[in-house]
């Protein structure tokens, strides 16, 4: 018979692995063999672990590396459905996360003069028990839950928990509740879901602000499923991404097309789509035969009345809905930030949705089912009741699980000063930021990396979490700290847990646990797609406003990449990532169309006081030419508690400005009626690697471009140039690279893969103001001047990851005094770090510019340190560094060949930066392999290197990216 606490560690929920074969049959040891025995790993060999990213509440798959217990490296499981072996940069970062020096290492309590003292989990628990006890004793829902978007047994656990405590009161809380796409699948198909997203079946994008390369519900399957895509779609002359927004965010800046819509415009512009659609005959007729309503409602966005009223042209309406006329195999989407103001989200949804139902999508690349896990979100009217309850007094203990609402709520909420009233706070995080400044009690939980569980982002792909590493301090699981607070108030959660039946339900899901543990979980592929019927939405059409644009200013707050909602901030790899648009570090900033800067008489990086009806902050302005004249925008993530040490006071909060969501359908991320002007002071803006035009001077430009028609056209020769030395001989390997400019996306996952394979530093904002960053690996950004195509507007924006080239005749070879780097027999431009004495005439004399020398001794705070990659040297002040294409990743493959006796094969070396890529725009191998990928895609005809014409015959092939409208010089 099975221990009651035995069984519910079986399910992965304290913490500890040593009983699972009381269930599982299974043996310790072939479960987790570092844990129990350490005779089965050897020592310096690395040991993989398959468990799922929870950055986020996609849920990628994620395989830790560790070395002798110490987690060194994430990476993609290539068997998890969600991401297929790719990370994104917040991803890649997880492994910082848990050697952050300021993590919680034991339980706090804050004593009247609001200092949090360390306390022991022997008082933690009973005070804890103390406090729930007198809560529940008041009467029921005096006792609230609000935490991360939670599944399985650690979800039912808290559900059962809670109802032992009189309590109903439970919101599963995540910044971004896509509560509007929910709200408008419940008007248009009656059922109140995010629906699927099949980017395979689909030939055409057309996205209304859906940041699906960035952040948007699942960006990393998004990404990886949208290059797969354009790859498909090469040749085609209208492009395969049309972007309706008022600004360019990173997913814009990919687009092959942009309607540049007024802010508040998006949904009317949506249904001029739907018009034109109708008047060219290309609508699907069974969507209009049985609501005749929704035509008459459709007749007051005629195409030439919408662009006359938002200034929108009418070519590009037109345009718009003659690309996205593929029946059944186009796909839009909404849902993005941008459009999240006025009230309007759920209006701009259902428009959506009819476009998709009138070209048949539904059913193909839109479809129903299975349900993801964000439909059970807590809605924005949710957090209202509960911030009121709390200002009515009517809670006494608020428990708070792995969110930050003090942060990611707008103040004009007022969930601060509710916060203030509860009586007794108590956070389950591990690191410190507004929410757990405010808490009476923290009670620190395991890093994602350290626990059990389960995790399903949608109902058919259920990941597992297993630790990679024991666990670094004095944490536990929530779920050991709920069930032992619970047992001290009155041991009724025996019974809580026998009405749920999770006998039955552990014993099915740990049935097969070494698979389930290999593959990173249970992925069943059987849900099936529900059929659903368009509801009659003529009145929410009909409703749509059809407004001009005034000239007032309007504040629009933005997701970013790296940072996401703010819950990255304390992550200095993140902090020291250029943003992809604006290519700020170390803080956010004001971004201005350069019209509206002229109107108000602001220059380029000046300090500027931004002031809506809800709040007022400070920022430095940055020119950009990405976004309507009618909006200014801020990125969000920044301006943070002083408690947090690497993101401490950094840009500004750009939620301060933005008002409650108290009467509106949705969160709302944007606001009106916004003033600006210039003032004193502030901090300088951090900018790395700005944008360049492609074309200045006349010089040939690093990114190319090329239209679809002449994809097949090879570039021009270079010049003839005169060999002074003999070739190299390269007798096994000749590693090279191929990048794909058509499929990168500037995320910067790969930078982020580099600093954690390869032991760079982190420099600092003082450092990064000199320019002295260490990244090996940088992403150009390089604008096109193009014309506009078919009445769209071109972004003509290229993303380039330059790193070493390794040339054949490498420039920097030939000036080092001290041979410090050379030639090695397989191509690489080797950098022998002990010899390097600083002269630095290799930088000087590099044409890429792509080394790295360390001006300072960088340090890592203990214990950071864990998470250096023992295969790497670390180097110290005085010495040159740059890209090794991970030469130790290449011995170690060359190693495991020579042991099995074989020849290495095409795919068993792959760098980090390759390894992560979301895209899947890198590709390296060998070049002397005919056969080879890489050698295959340095053929072709997009193919070309960057500066060839120097003669420094590098080994890196970019394959140039095709753009329609793209000028007849651009090759």
């Amino acid at each position: 018979m099975i221990e009651r606490r035995q069984f519910l560690r079986t399910l992965g929920l304290a913490g500890s692995a040593a009983v699972i074969d009381s269930c599982a049959k299974q043996s310790t040891d072939e479960l987790i063999p570092y844990f129990v025995s350490a005779d089965a790993v050897v020592a310096g060999t690395p040991a993989h672990y398959a468990t799922t990213c929870r950055g986020c509440p996609a849920g990628c798959g994620l395989m830790a590396k560790t070395v002798n217990g110490r987690i060194t490296k994430a990476e993609g499981n290539p068997q998890h459905p969600v991401g297929r072996g790719r990370l994104c940069a917040r991803g890649q970062a997880s492994v910082q996360t848990v050697y952050n020096p300021y993590r919680f290492r034991q339980p706090g309590l804050r004593d009247p003069q609001g200092v949090l003292q360390p306390l022991s989990w022997d008082d933690a628990g009973p005070l804890l028990a103390t406090k729930l006890r007198d809560a529940s004793r008041r009467g029921p829902n005096r006792v609230a839950w609000l935490g991360r978007l939670e599944t399985g047994p650690f979800d039912e656990l808290v559900t059962s928990w809670l109802a032992v405590l009189g309590s109903t009161r439970r919101l599963s809380y995540e910044t971004f509740d896509y509560h509007a796409i929910r709200a408008a699948a419940d008007l248009a198909f009656g059922r109140a879901e995010i629906p699927q997203y099949d980017f395979d079946c689909a030939e055409f994008v057309l996205a209304f602000g859906a940041e699906f390369l960035e952040t948007w519900i699942s960006n990393v399957h998004f990404t990886e499923a949208y290059a797969r895509l354009r790859s498909r779609r090469l040749r085609d002359p209208g492009g395969t991404f049309v972007w309706v927004a008022p600004r360019l965010s990173l997913t814009g800046l990919n687009a092959d097309g942009w309607i540049a819509t007024p802010p508040g415009s998006e949904a009317a512009v949506a249904c001029a789509i739907a018009n034109a659609m109708i008047a060219d005959g290309v609508a699907d007729s069974a969507a209009l035969g049985t609501f005749p309503g929704i035509r008459a409602a459709l007749n007051r966005f005629a195409p030439d009345r919408v662009a006359q009223v938002t200034g929108v042209p009418a070519a590009a309406i037109h345009s718009a809905a003659r690309r996205f006329a593929r029946r059944g195999t186009s796909l839009a989407l909404g849902g993005g930030l941008a459009a999240s103001g006025d009230g309007e989200a759920v209006a701009l949804e259902v428009a959506v949705l009819l476009l998709n139902a009138l070209n048949g999508n539904i059913g193909s690349t839109v479809t129903f089912g299975p349900t993801h896990a964000l439909n059970r979100l807590a809605t924005p009217q949710d957090i209202v009741a509960l911030t009121h309850a709390m200002s009515a007094g009517g809670i006494d203990v608020l428990l708070v699980h792995h969110a930050n609402p003090a942060y990611t709520l707008p103040p004009a909420l007022g969930f601060d000063t509710a916060l203030s009233r509860v009586p007794f706070v108590v956070d389950f995080g591990t690191l410190q930021d507004e929410t757990t400044d405010r808490a009476h009690l923290v009670v620190p939980d395991h890093h994602d990396l350290e626990s059990w569980g389960t995790y399903a982002p949608r109902e058919d792909i259920v990941g597992s979490i297993q630790p990679a590493a024991m666990p670094l301090f004095d944490t536990r699981a929530t779920a050991d700290v709920l069930i032992d607070v619970a047992q001290q108030i009155d041991g009724n959660v025996a019974r809580a847990v026998d009405r749920v039946g999770w006998r039955e339900r552990v014993e099915q899901w740990w049935g097969d646990s070494q698979e389930i543990i290999r593959q990173g979980g249970r992925f069943t592929g059987d849900a099936a797609s529900a059929r659903v019927t368009l509801r009659d939405i003529s009145a929410t059409i009909a409703s749509i406003p059809l407004r001009s644009a005034d000239s007032t200013l309007t504040f629009l707050a933005y997701p970013t990449t790296q940072l996401f909602d703010g819950r990255h901030a304390d992550v200095s790899w993140l902090q020291e990532l250029p943003d992809p648009v604006n290519k700020t570090v170390w803080g956010n900033c004001l971004e201005v169309h350069p019209a509206t800067a002229a109107r108000f008489g602001i220059g380029n990086d000046d300090e500027i006081e931004v002031a809506s009806p809800h709040g007022r902050i400070t920022s430095r302005a940055r020119l950009s030419a990405g976004l309507d004249p009618g909006i200014v925008a801020m990125a969000i993530g920044f301006g943070r508690t002083a408690s947090m040490r690497f993101a401490d006071a950094r840009g500004a909060n750009a939620i301060r400005m933005l008002p409650p969501p108290a009467g509106n359908p949705g969160a709302v991320w944007r606001t009106k009626d916004v003033s600006i002007r210039r003032v004193a002071g502030g901090r300088r803006l951090i900018v790395l690697q700005p944008e360049m035009m492609a074309h200045a001077d006349g010089e040939p430009p690093a990114a190319r471009v090329v239209r679809p028609d002449r994809v097949d056209e090879r570039e021009p020769e270079p010049p003839k140039t005169v060999q002074f030395y003999p070739p190299h001989e390269h007798k096994e390997h000749r590693w090279g690279m191929a990048i794909d400019l058509g499929a990168c996306t500037g995320c910067s996952a790969c930078v982020v893969a580099c600093y954690a394979e390869n032991n760079i530093a982190v420099v600092g904002p003082a450092l990064c103001d000199q320019g002295r960053e260490m990244s090996w690996i940088r992403i150009q950004r390089e604008v096109h001047d193009l014309q506009d195509h078919d009445g769209l507007k071109q972004p003509g924006n290229v993303f380039l990851p330059m790193l070493c080239q390794q040339c054949d005749n490498a420039p920097c070879e030939s000036v080092c005094p001290v041979y410090a780097t050379y030639h090695n027999p397989e191509g690489l431009n080797a950098q022998v770090y002990v010899r390097c004495i600083g002269t630095r005439f290799c930088s000087n004399n590099c044409p890429y510019k792509v080394r790295r020398f360390n001006w300072a001794r960088y340090e890592w705070t203990s214990p950071l340190g864990e998470q250096l990659n023992p295969d790497v040297t670390v180097r110290s002040v005085g010495v040159m560094e740059k890209c090794t294409f991970c030469v130790q990743r290449i011995q170690a493959g060359k190693l495991d060949a020579k042991r099995e006796h074989r020849v290495v094969r095409d795919g068993d070396i792959v760098p980090a930066c390759a390894q992560t890529c979301t895209a899947e725009a890198i590709v390296f191998g060998d070049l002397h392999d005919p056969d080879s990928r890489v050698s295959r895609l340095s053929q072709l005809a997009r193919g070309y290197r960057v500066l060839e014409e120097l003669n420094t015959k590098p080994a890196i092939t970019y394959l140039r990216r095709v753009v329609p409208g793209a000028p007849d010089h651009a090759g």
